[in-house]
């Protein structure tokens, strides 16, 4: 296993599929995280929003708010400071949840605050490209595990609404000093969904849990963390709890993180993902397959549908957040982080 997260050059696609889709295995089994060189989405779309984000942030926050984070949706404005990833800190990270925009109706309904609202098209265009490269992907994952070819792309309906998710994030800079004990720029937590793809621009700072983690317990004082370096013209794309669940963890959904560095904490960092979903009716259990003895998921939610995972996983990081505000619990959360839901019946 290399010591540096894998590099997959998609141009190599058209070429050998298969050698790819076994590159790609091995990068989802040993680390749950690669970056994809030479992706078909156009340089001057990515860039595109970059420089749209750029403009949303630097409104006032009266504005950004216009449009206010719902939980129930996973849409809307999320304040820095707001609920972390994984509900024990808060995170001094803002951002700006979208929702799949499968038709013009959804796109022309969703409600977004000023900027975004005038970005519609733009927004709708980039999701499409991100959709077509993930369903590709799907693909070589399912040709690389002797499976379907349709065995996940057929969970994955893009004209069908589900818990899609494409975020626009900005981390303000972090000063060092004696008052600010602040560790995180995002806590550390794994995705919910299928896949997620991530797009940065020169400033770095997150970290990536070394994938031989079995536990949901995670002791932040004691864990090695390898350091994701920013290419700006590749993708970084890592595994979510889906594929984990479907796979009965053969491929790893990592645990990840945002820290301060010392070269770039106190500078903005901005950046935005994709964050893939399956339809809401798909159902978690481990492909046939792919049943193996012994295997024990790290989440509650085997036989669950992903929107009752996803439900149980946003419960779990808001309510968390709400109990420690009010000074509940053990206060333990700040030595080690597990993530506990809430069953969602």
């Amino acid at each position: 296993m290399s010591n540096n997260i894998p590099i997959i050059d998609f141009e190599q696609v058209t070429i050998s599929p298969k050698a790819v889709a076994h590159e790609l295995l091995q990068a989802c089994a040993d680390w749950g995280f690669f970056y994809v060189k030479n992706p078909p989405i156009p340089q001057d779309a990515v860039d595109g929003i970059f420089d749209l984000e750029k403009q949303f942030f630097a409104q006032p926050l009266s504005t950004k708010l216009q449009a206010p984070y719902v939980p129930a949706k996973n849409a809307g404005f999320k304040p820095a400071s707001s609920n972390g990833a994984n509900g024990v800190f808060k995170d001094p990270r803002e951002a700006f949840s979208i929702n799949k925009w499968p038709t013009t109706t959804h796109a022309s309904s969703a409600t977004l605050s000023p900027i975004l609202d005038a970005a519609r098209p733009q927004i709708q265009s980039f999701q499409k490209q991100v959709q077509a490269f993930t369903n590709r992907l799907l693909e070589l994952i399912a040709l690389a595990l002797d499976l379907p070819v349709d065995q996940f792309t057929s969970q994955h309906d893009p004209m069908v609404e589900n818990f899609d998710n494409f975020e626009l994030m900005h981390y303000p800079p972090i000063m060092p000093s004696s008052e600010d004990t602040t560790k995180f720029r995002i806590s550390p937590h794994t995705d919910w969904g299928t896949l997620t793809l991530l797009f940065q621009q020169s400033i770095g700072g997150l970290q990536v849990r070394p994938p031989h983690y079995t536990s949901p317990e995670l002791d932040l004082d004691d864990e090695i963390w390898t350091p994701a370096p920013v290419y700006n013209d590749m993708v970084l794309i890592n595994i979510g709890d889906m594929l984990e669940f479907w796979t009965a963890g053969a491929l790893k959904s990592t645990w990840h993180r945002v820290v301060p560095t010392a070269l770039h904490g106190g500078v903005d960092r901005y950046t935005f993902a994709y964050f893939l979903h399956p339809n809401k009716n798909a159902v978690l259990v481990p492909i046939e397959a792919m049943k193996r003895d012994g295997w024990v998921p790290r989440y509650a939610g085997i036989e669950r549908t992903a929107e009752e995972h996803i439900h149980a996983r946003i419960t779990g990081v808001h309510g968390r957040r709400e109990e420690a505000d009010k000074g509940e619990g053990d206060g333990k959360g700040v030595e080690s982080v597990v993530v506990k839901e809430v069953v969602v019946k």
